[in-house]
């Protein structure tokens, strides 16, 4: 059989079916945790519905678009409504694949595929029902059609349609989203050749981008103003903060130690022989989509907070391929040129978690409660934000109703409130209470529920569940 058929068709597709397998595994262990519940409540509901929670939404719609209409077809266990993020986290390494194959050579391709495809990083948001596995897949659609683009004079509408329409879908699934179009316009607008060959296709860039946002852009500057004044994001600890994000993107710490050394000794030599290298261009681009956007994130996070693991997938996506360019220069030598990568593939392969734990033990949360809780208990959740992860294991036909109000008041039948505060719980004759208390310092800070129970109650029993959730038991003196 042919061998530009294996590298072309063939080595994608085996490691797309790898992705599928290996992030697929575990995709039901985990509870749904964090915002995973918000997505799918508010994504079951009607259009109508959706569209008025778009307004305040910190996330553009796509994303819960797609989980509507997959809803509606396959329902909200926690299998179906990841299942779509398995799907574009699978399918972003063919365009990881291509940008290598094409734009570099086949070691930097399959370097890469590896790369990407052992990522514990990857395999968390590919297990994870929200945007972020989306961000990804269009990213590496964007900048592979991009590259396209650039790299020959003669691109055809083909070309520019999936550019434009991958740019457009990727703004409207997630704000930072914008930063990707960033780098290819100022990509161009810096480089004086590339000026002069694309200042055409730079307008036509800004025209139809300012277009196709144009319904949604009051919203995204109305997010940004309101994003001015800090974030729930913690600002960095400082330079140690690069570091943990880079182990993050590496798996481990031995990983990482040995893929950072290898990023640096590629960016000196492919900068001291930079004009050895036949991919100037493709270089110079995957260099601009990692580092600038990476340390003007970590810098700008001192004053507004951004630097934060899943708001830096579309840096993520670009990281394998960073990382296969770079250590591919290192070592000229044919015999020994695959020495170095090689290395670092073995090391995810061996370092991923497959079944890595999302810290969000839900399940096993409400489950201990439904085993405390009987006709004399009062139950107190909090904070309020922790509600729609709560119902989802509790009563998941309660979960369903579109009237949250209602679903509040069927729960206080059943004597479990979801509160930020006790001003409106008369709890004080209660003679048996559990609380469980979800982070409630983070998000509802001296809110003083559990010292005000401890001062009027005596504690019984406390259990904690990673890694977040501690359950009191409490009974009247």
């Amino acid at each position: 059989m042919d061998r530009k058929n294996y590298t072309k068709y063939y080595f994608p597709l085996f490691f797309i079916l790898l992705g599928f397998v290996l992030k697929g595994l575990f995709l039901g262990s985990n509870s749904l945790g964090g915002d995973e519940p918000f997505s799918v409540y508010h994504s079951r509901q009607s259009l109508d519905h959706l569209f008025s929670v778009f307004q305040s939404e910190n996330n553009p719609p796509l994303h819960f678009l797609v989980l509507h209409y997959w809803i509606r077809m396959f329902g909200i266990s926690e299998l179906s409504v990841r299942m779509p993020s398995l799907i574009f986290s699978a399918f972003t390494v063919l365009f990881i694949y291509r940008i290598g194959l094409r734009f570099f050579n086949l070691r930097v391709a399959v370097i890469a595929s590896i790369l990407f495809t052992f990522s514990t990083y990857q395999v968390l948001y590919a297990h994870e029902a929200r945007a972020y596995a989306l961000m990804g897949f269009l990213t590496s659609v964007s900048m592979y059609y991009y590259l396209e683009i650039i790299h020959s004079k003669n691109s055809n509408r083909w070309k520019l349609c999936w550019f434009f329409l991958a740019n457009t879908l990727l703004i409207y699934t997630h704000f930072f989203g914008f930063f990707i179009l960033f780098i290819q316009f100022f990509f161009i607008l810096f480089q004086r050749k590339l000026l002069r060959e694309y200042y055409r296709f730079l307008i036509l860039f800004v025209v139809v981008m300012l277009i196709a946002y144009s319904p949604y852009i009051w919203t995204v500057l109305n997010r940004f103003s309101s994003s001015a004044g800090g974030t729930w994001v913690a600002p960095p600890s400082g330079m140690n903060a690069l570091y943990e994000m880079l182990r993050a993107f590496s798996n481990a710490p031995v990983t990482a130690v040995f893929t950072l050394a290898g990023m640096v000794a590629g960016l000196i030599i492919l900068v001291v022989k930079r004009k050895q290298n036949p991919n100037r261009l493709a270089t110079r681009l995957i260099l601009c989509w990692f580092y600038i956007p990476f340390l003007f994130m970590f810098v700008i996070s001192f004053w507004i907070p951004m630097f934060l693991d899943r708001y830096l997938m579309f840096i993520a996506v670009g990281f394998p391929v960073l990382v296969a360019v770079s250590t591919d220069f290192i070592i000229q030598k044919p015999k020994l040129r695959l020495l170095i990568p090689g290395f670092i593939c073995l090391l995810f392969i061996v370092t991923v978690k497959p079944d890595k734990t999302n810290k969000r033990e839900v399940r096993q949360t409400v489950q201990l409660v439904k085993q405390l809780e009987n006709k004399e208990t009062l139950v107190l959740v909090v904070p309020v934000h922790f509600s729609l992860n709560f119902i989802y294991y509790y009563d998941r036909n309660l979960f369903k109703l579109p009237d949250m109000e209602l679903v509040q008041r069927k729960l206080s039948k059943r004597n479990l409130y979801c509160i930020n505060s006790l001003e409106w719980i008369d709890y004080k004759a209660a003679k048996r209470i559990v609380l469980v208390d979800a982070a409630s310092n983070f998000s509802a800070p001296n809110n003083n529920i559990l010292n005000t129970l401890n001062a009027g109650f005596n504690q019984t029993n406390k259990h904690h569940i990673e890694e977040i959730f501690d359950i009191y038991e409490f009974e009247a003196k």
